[in-house]
């Protein structure tokens, strides 16, 4: 079918050959899946040329970009679309307060050229060198600090999306609605129709706001049902975490946040974890802007890196874990303020080492260094023939101390030996890593045994399955069992007005 596909896009095809197929079969996730055929495109109208042509074909086909997602959304075994060569335009507006990206721009390069102005992309991804601004929307990316304030779904002001129809919508339009309606009037009515049944659903309503208080990238974003009345608004909002199942998502404008310059960064260690954990309520009241956890086994890990040593001395990694905190201001007098309203709990915390705040950025690298590092460092010293497996969850902070410890037990239980637990603690959000083998029976047995518990620990705590990684394929099968059947059949309603066909991305979010 790719050969008949007509116009300039048989000239587009990269490649048929097994070699270079095989070269798209990875990201950073641990699925391997081989595309038949992959495809370069640059601009919309070719977008929407070969989404028709799909659509009336019945052929199947994934969106990809920067290739950094951790839960097979950017895998396929039919058409890969690699649209990372070409919409990498990027506008700053109103001397930087607001920006308009092109899907293929990685965030340092948003963020490079938002910062003579002062400010920058309120989604903070630690992969902000390699993922794209494609990616950072269609899995609704936050990060250390930006939480649920300034992620994707937050700060976008509009976007330009193509429809699997081939249809083109530009949100900004003042028209937008009224276009909408002329080109897509059946997903128009099926919009309000969902609209209507979610805001008629006590139960519905209350889920939403609940599930939706946490970070949380699993199923769709159907709190746009609620948050938004217009039609173009709610379409726009739920394409941020669709993860290139309803539509392409050509061009993006944010509301961008200001760079607060003045920092001060620490290491909390305490005796254990259940001590650290205790202690997030009264520091999350400080102001903090980040406050990140690592758990003994991260801590011994990163004790083995040369470059923090200073960060860790020679003490013996038993049962302690630490809190990285940072406090972060526009001036220095209210920096000084935010620390000084602070002191006084930080003092008291039961710390095996005195709190001290650093302004070094000399210091505060290698401090970060420390949780930046982890993933590298665990997924490097791995033993041969493993994948790592870095999951992903989010639960209310009272709840994150029994979960991180009841995690620890479900790692010993099941023979998980140096996992370690890591994340951002301010937000209840919590990555935890751990190496298996995928070349045995067992072993596919072992996981499939421990996500099943993990899935009834997280949602027993009221808790989120995927906080920033997005569904993929990996959670998919549990989206029913975190949503219900009532609001699982409403994202199945949304997939189905938007793409009827099925042709984008099958076996993702739904």
């Amino acid at each position: 079918m790719i050969e008949h596909m007509g116009g300039p896009l048989g000239r587009m095809i990269e490649s048929t050959r097994w070699s270079d197929r095989l070269s798209y079969a990875h990201d950073a996730s641990h699925y391997l899946l081989v595309p038949d055929a992959v495809v370069k495109l640059s601009s919309t109208d070719e977008v929407a040329h070969i989404l028709r042509t799909c659509t009336n074909s019945g052929r199947r086909l994934t969106f990809r970009s920067g290739g950094t997602s951790l839960s097979g959304q950017g895998q396929s075994d039919s058409l890969l679309v690699d649209t990372r060569q070409g919409f990498r335009r990027i506008e700053v507006l109103d001397n930087g307060r607001r920006v308009r990206v092109q899907p293929g721009a990685t965030v340092r390069q948003v963020n490079a050229r938002l910062a003579s102005h002062g400010f920058r992309l309120g989604p903070d991804p630690a992969s902000e060198a390699a993922c794209t601004i494609g990616g950072v929307v269609a899995n609704n990316s936050s990060g250390m600090i930006c939480g649920t304030e300034f992620n994707s779904y937050r700060t976008l002001e509009s976007m330009v999306m193509v429809l699997p129809s081939g249809s083109v919508i530009d949100t900004s339009r003042v028209d937008a609605d009224e276009f909408l309606s002329r080109v897509e009037p059946e997903l128009l009515a099926g919009l309000i129709r969902l609209r209507d049944r979610v805001r008629g659903n006590p139960q519905s309503v209350g889920d939403i706001s609940r599930q939706f208080s946490l970070k949380n990238t699993m199923g769709y974003a159907v709190n746009a049902f609620i948050d938004f009345t217009a039609p173009t608004d709610i379409l726009a909002h739920l394409m941020i975490g669709s993860e290139g199942t309803l539509g392409f998502i050509a061009e993006a404008t944010f509301r961008t946040i200001p760079v607060l310059p003045h920092a001060v960064t620490g290491f909390l260690v305490f005796p254990n974890l259940e001590q650290a954990t205790a202690a997030l309520p009264g520091l999350v009241a400080t102001g903090l802007a980040a406050i990140e956890l690592l758990d003994a086994r991260s801590l011994r890990v990163a004790q083995r890196d040369p470059a923090s040593g200073r960060v860790l001395p020679d003490m013996v990694i038993d049962r302690q874990a630490a809190l990285l905190i940072e406090f972060q201001e526009m001036t220095d007098g209210a920096l000084g303020e935010r620390i000084a309203h602070a002191s006084g709990l930080l003092g008291r915390l039961p710390l095996l080492m005195p709190a001290e705040l650093t302004r070094s950025s000399t210091l505060r690298g290698e401090l970060w260094h420390v949780r930046k590092g982890l993933y590298a460092a665990v997924a490097g010293s791995r033993p041969s023939g493993t994948t790592a497996l870095l999951e992903d969850v989010a639960v209310p902070v009272p709840a994150l101390a029994d979960t991180c410890q009841s995690l620890v037990t479900m790692f010993d239980r099941h023979g998980y030996e140096e996992s370690v637990i890591f994340g951002h603690a301010k937000d209840g959000n919590i990555h935890f890593l751990l190496n298996e083998r995928f070349d045995r029976p067992a072993a596919m047995e072992r996981y499939a045994a421990f996500t099943d518990e993990m899935v009834d620990l997280v949602l027993g705590h009221g808790g989120t399955l995927k906080a920033e990684h997005g569904t993929g394929r990996i959670m998919a099968p549990f989206v029913r069992r975190q949503y219900g059947d009532e609001l699982y059949e409403v994202m199945r309603e949304v997939k189905a007005i938007f793409d009827p066909a099925g042709i984008l991305n099958p076996g993702v979010v739904i």
